[in-house]
């Protein structure tokens, strides 16, 4: 009998994982179609109550990351957490990551962004998100020099020491 529940338990685990990878097959196929491609320069606003400057989006003169963010996605806000301790110890230069919030309006945006202080630019949704097809929160875009070099979507548990690495 005991042999009989571990096997269907085994098989109900392995039907749980077998979904998971399958809902996320689009999402992943997305990230590795855009890998190495070049992201169009833009002009975008900063997204801020006392800011009102604009930013060149990609930067083309050197690494950036961006993640895309919404304000009700509890993983973005660990993300968004760690990447504040790694620009406060001076891991990760303030001006090389930029978040952007395609999900909701810029006002709940700028609502997030005036009770979370977070060290790095905080810029209006873009086209950008429909060019690389972000789908899910949160969704991490390494580039240099405006090209791609990774996307990926998800909380990752590695992706801190990546972007500082990589930054």
């Amino acid at each position: 009998m005991k042999a009989w529940l571990s096997r269907r338990s085994n098989l109900f685990l392995l039907a749980v994982i077998a979904l998971v990878v399958y809902q996320r097959l689009p999402v992943l196929r997305a990230n590795l179609t855009h890998e190495g491609k070049e992201v169009r320069s833009r002009s975008l606003r900063v997204l801020s109550t006392t800011d009102a400057r604009t930013v060149e989006f990609p930067p083309r003169d050197s690494r950036a990351m961006a993640i895309f963010w919404a304000s009700w996605c509890g993983p973005c806000k660990v993300e968004m957490r760690r990447l504040r301790s790694s620009v406060e110890s001076g891991a990760i230069p303030r001006d090389a990551i930029f978040a952007i919030n395609p999900f909701e309006s810029d006002a709940e945006a700028r609502k997030f962004i005036s009770e979370n202080r977070f060290p790095f630019t905080f810029v209006e949704a873009s086209t950008i998100a429909q060019e690389l097809d972000i789908r899910v929160t949160p969704t991490t875009l390494f580039l240099d020099k405006g090209r791609v070099e990774e996307l990926s979507s998800g909380m990752s548990l590695w992706g801190i020491w990546k972007a500082e690495f990589y930054l």
